[in-house]
């Protein structure tokens, strides 16, 4: 900011602390004026468990895409770039435990990211970096740019800790059929060649009536059935990617965290469903997450 008419945004202040803000999340998603997606969706259960979360945007839409308008705009790639300059200027990476990607809008923004991942890693080895490779889901299809996947699979994947793809999403990164369980848990494994230290599909077949979650590492696999509800809403993996880095920053064991979202996320979609809301009832979650953490118990498979 050096040309004249941006110049009244930089000022001094006459006293300053110097000690530095904490930073628990960087999360860098997508953005609503209306409705929860992305960080709209995740930084409401994270700010509910007391965590500090600095947001990174990489849309600023008025409402998810399903309405019959739509305004704002998919961020340039260039403006993606100088907010995660400014991240880093703050000493935001250095400070932060979780780093969160979700939706980029674009594969420019994902190329951008993945340059910034690579250097701010190099300086943060505190920093766990989780990714949700938003790509779609079987009843849409893709709805990213193609390039995307690419990006995923090879940038980001062999620099997470975490990968949360749904079904659909597991097979498009691995090439093979996922969305039935024993299928899920075989493209599980390919992807923590790539990498990762975890893999949690969700969304993947059960029995009539039931979704199925699973949480594979090199020496487990874990698994957890939740009864499929009426719903459709956005924001469901954003709140249970929340929900689970929220508790894992609370030494909670993984599978006891995954548990706790999982009950958050399935007592906000009740909530939403018994309210009538056309949006999901994001602030539910976290009070439910919190209480016992029986509701969904973890089984172990491996």
């Amino acid at each position: 900011m050096n040309t004249p008419t941006e110049s009244h945004l930089i000022h001094g202040r006459r006293q300053r602390p110097d000690g530095p803000v904490p930073v628990d999340v960087i999360s860098v998603q997508s953005q609503l004026v209306y409705g929860h997606a992305g960080n709209s969706a995740a930084v409401p259960p994270l700010r509910a468990l007391g965590l500090r979360v600095a947001e990174v945007p990489t849309t600023l839409l008025s409402n998810a895409p399903f309405y019959s308008t739509l305004r704002g705009r998919v961020l340039p790639s260039d403006w993606l770039a100088d907010l995660l300059l400014g991240a880093s200027e703050r000493g935001l990476a250095q400070r932060a435990r979780m780093l969160v990607s979700g939706y980029f809008g674009s594969t420019a923004n994902g190329e951008v990211f993945a340059d910034w991942l690579e250097r701010e890693q190099v300086g943060a080895p505190q920093m766990r970096y989780c990714l949700d490779p938003v790509i779609g889901d079987t009843h849409t299809g893709p709805y990213v740019e193609a390039g995307l996947e690419r990006v995923f699979a090879e940038r980001l994947l062999p620099r997470a800790w975490l990968v949360t793809p749904n079904a659909f999403e597991l097979g498009r990164l691995t090439g093979l059929p996922s969305l039935a369980q024993e299928d899920a848990i075989a493209a599980a494994r390919v992807l923590l060649e790539r990498g990762p230290q975890w893999v949690l599909a969700h969304s993947v077949a059960g029995e009539p009536g039931e979704l199925v979650t699973l949480a594979v590492s090199r020496d487990a696999v874990f698994r957890w059935r939740t009864p499929h509800l009426p719903v459709d809403v956005a924001g469901t993996g954003d709140v249970l990617m929340a929900l689970l880095i929220g508790f894992l920053l609370r030494d909670t064991p993984f599978e006891v965290a995954v548990s706790r979202a999982l009950a958050g996320v399935h007592t906000a979609l009740e909530a939403t469903l018994a309210a009538g809301f056309e949006e999901f009832d994001v602030l539910a979650a976290a009070p439910a997450a919190l209480s016992p953490a029986d509701r969904f118990p973890a089984e172990r498979l491996a």
